[in-house]
C-alpha cells in the first residue's frame, strides 16, 4: 500500500498512524501535513481531532467513578440530575434512563436532524442546560425519551450531553476537568485535551501543533479546526500515540495486568455487550467472533468537520491501530482512506512501510 498515492486519491493532506500490541506500541507512522500547501509536517507530536471518540473517554471517566463508589451505573439519573430534569412520559414508566444505557446508546432518545453542529463565528457559548432544555439552536428542542430504554440501539449525542450533566450536578466538574485527573495526569498524556469554545491555548500545546480541517476537495474548511457545544461526545484532541496509551492501559486492565485508570470489572464491563444489542459496549462499539475469540475487536470513529479517525482493538489479542486524518472525505471510513490503512494494516499483521 502507497499511502502517498491513496492520499492525493482522498485529497487528504495529513495521515498518521499508530500501532500498538503486547502492552506497547509498536510503531507510528506520519505522511503529509497538517495544513495543505504549508511546511507543518505530520510527527509524533501532531494533534488531530478525535471527533466521536471523544465518547470512549468519557465513558471511561464514568466507569471509573462507578468504580469509586461516586456513580451508580444503573441508577436512575433523573435521581442524579438537579440542575434539568429527563421529562417523564409513558416510555419511562417501566423502565428509568441510566448512565449504563446512556453510555451504550440505548436510552431511548433520537437527536434532531442537524443537532449539535459546530459553533460558528461570533456564537455565545450556551450552557448544557440550556442545550437540554431545546434552549439553542445545537438542539432546539428539549431533550426527550422518544422510546422505551433498552429496546433499541440508536446513536445519541444528547445522551452524551445528559451525562456529563449528571458529573456537573453530583461531582461539581465536567467530563473535561474529570477526564484530566482519571486519565490523562495518571497516563502522563501532554498533548490531549478536549478543546472548549473560547479557548486557543493548552498547557505546552501550540496551536501550531493541531491539524487544520480540510473537505473532500482537500481545501482548508471554514471554521479551520471545529468546536462543538457537546465537548463530551466530539471535542478530544489528541495524538495516535497518546490515543494509543490509553487503550493499551485499558486492555491491561481488561486482563487483569494492573492498569492505571480501571480494575478488571470496569474494563470488562465496558467491552461486554450492553441491553438490547449486541454491538453495544459502553462507550465502544463491539464485534465479537463467539468462534474464535482472538478476532474479537471493539471499534471507536469519529467523524467531523474536515477531520475523520478510527481505531480498531483486537481484545484478546491485544493489539490494534489507530488512524487520524484532517480531512473529511465525503465517505464513511469503510469506504475512506481510514478503513484502507486499517485493513491494510490488521492484514499485514501490523507491518506497513512507507
Amino acid at each position: 500500500m502507497v499511502v502517498t498515492e491513496r492520499m492525493k486519491h482522498f485529497n487528504i493532506p495529513g495521515v498518521s498512524v499508530t500501532h500498538f500490541a503486547d502492552g506497547e506500541i509498536s510503531w507510528s507512522k506520519h505522511f503529509g501535513t497538517l495544513e495543505k500547501g504549508t511546511g507543518k509536517t505530520v510527527d509524533d507530536n501532531s494533534i488531530f481531532h478525535a471527533c466521536s471518540m471523544s465518547k470512549m473517554i468519557t465513558a471511561i471517566c464514568v466507569l471509573r467513578l462507578t468504580q469509586s463508589g461516586k456513580l451508580d451505573l444503573h441508577k436512575d439519573v433523573n435521581e442524579y440530575l438537579t440542575s434539568w430534569k429527563i421529562p417523564d412520559n409513558e416510555f419511562t414508566k417501566t423502565k428509568k434512563v441510566t448512565l449504563a444505557n446512556l453510555l451504550a446508546h440505548q436510552a431511548g432518545l433520537v437527536d434532531i436532524a442537524g443537532s449539535f453542529n459546530p459553533y460558528k463565528d461570533g456564537d455565545s457559548v450556551p450552557s448544557l442546560v440550556d442545550i437540554l432544555k431545546g434552549a439553542t439552536s445545537y438542539s432546539p428542542k428539549e431533550v426527550n425519551i422518544k422510546y422505551e430504554p433498552e429496546t433499541t440501539c440508536q446513536y445519541s449525542d444528547a445522551g452524551y450531553c445528559i451525562i456529563n450533566q449528571v458529573l456537573i450536578d453530583v461531582l461539581g466538574e465536567s467530563i473535561p476537568q474529570a477526564a484530566e485527573w482519571i486519565i490523562f495526569k495518571p497516563l502522563k498524556l501532554s498533548r490531549t485535551f478536549f478543546w472548549e469554545m473560547g479557548r486557543n491555548a493548552y498547557d505546552g500545546i501550540s496551536i501550531d501543533d493541531c491539524a487544520v480541517g480540510h473537505n473532500k476537495h482537500g481545501h482548508v474548511v471554514k471554521e479551520v479546526r471545529a468546536t462543538y457545544p457537546n465537548i463530551e461526545g466530539a471535542a478530544l484532541w489528541t495524538t495516535t500515540r497518546e490515543l494509543a496509551s490509553i487503550i493499551i492501559d485499558l486492555l491491561k486492565s481488561y486482563h487483569g495486568k494492573d492498569g492505571l485508570v480501571l480494575n478488571q470489572e470496569m474494563a470488562r464491563r465496558m467491552l461486554t455487550p450492553y441491553g438490547c444489542d449486541e454491538h453495544a459496549g459502553l462507550g465502544v462499539f463491539l464485534f465479537l467472533n463467539k468462534d474464535n475469540e482472538t478476532e474479537s475487536y471493539f471499534m471507536s470513529q469519529g467523524w467531523g468537520v474536515g477531520m475523520q479517525c478510527k481505531l480498531r482493538t483486537y481484545i484478546e489479542g491485544q493489539s490494534g491501530v489507530i488512524v487520524m486524518t484532517n480531512s473529511d472525505p465525503g465517505l464513511d471510513q469503510s469506504e475512506s482512506l481510514v478503513g484502507e490503512i486499517i485493513k491494510y494494516v490488521c492484514n499485514a499483521n501490523g507491518t506497513m512501510s512507507n
